[in-house]
């Protein structure tokens, strides 16, 4: 017949991936690293704009 549609996987295939606590960012500094990485592209850009002239 055709191929079991319920095939079974590992363990882990339903599971998702779990963030170490102490890996965990608390919302305000999440917010404090997102604003140094869009700061630190945005002053790459204007180096490669002078870069350019």
């Amino acid at each position: 017949m055709g191929r079991d549609e319920h095939a079974k996987g590992g363990k882990n295939a339903a599971s998702l991936p779990q963030t170490p606590k102490n890996q965990k960012l608390s919302a305000s500094e999440m917010r404090a690293e997102m604003a140094r990485e869009l700061d630190n592209i945005e002053s790459l850009m204007k180096q490669r704009k002078q870069n350019k002239k």
